[in-house]
């Protein structure tokens, strides 16, 4: 084991590190800019379901996240991969959701405090992320 290898490598994991957590937080703060009510209150105030379609959500972002930093051959390459793979889970989101809401609102719903419609709005956030980062590594 070459631990001089670790320590000249370092700093690229740091900065790696550095502009995949920015990366997270753009991309939380756009879900939450399109969210029609406010997250950080309705958690605040208890609501289990805006909780777990945020955790979803985030959750959809680390995936895409992940993968454009395996597949990134450079930093330029991981940010410009993130921002498409932020930008179409966001999009796919915002299409699944709409197709869903033809009779209902679920934002509404989500917003009023029903769990299955957060957990579900969660998961499917989860389950397009996993399909988005697959197509990264092309």
């Amino acid at each position: 084991m070459d631990l001089s290898y670790y320590l000249q490598t370092f700093d690229h994991f740091l900065i790696y590190l550095a502009v995949s957590l920015i990366l997270f937080v753009i991309g939380t703060y756009i879900f939450k800019w399109i969210t029609p009510y406010s997250e950080r209150d309705q958690i605040r105030d208890g609501n289990t379901a805006v909780a777990l379609k945020l955790l979803g959500k985030m959750a959809g972002l680390v995936v895409v996240l992940q993968s454009a930093v395996v597949h990134a051959i450079n930093l330029v390459d991981l940010v410009i991969w993130a921002f498409i793979a932020i930008i179409v889970q966001i999009v796919l989101h915002i299409v699944i959701e709409y197709v869903f809401t033809r009779n209902t609102n679920l934002a509404k719903e989500v917003e009023n405090g029903n769990v299955a419609v957060g957990l579900f709005l969660g998961g499917v956030s989860v389950l397009v992320g996993l399909i988005v980062a697959a197509n990264i590594s092309f």
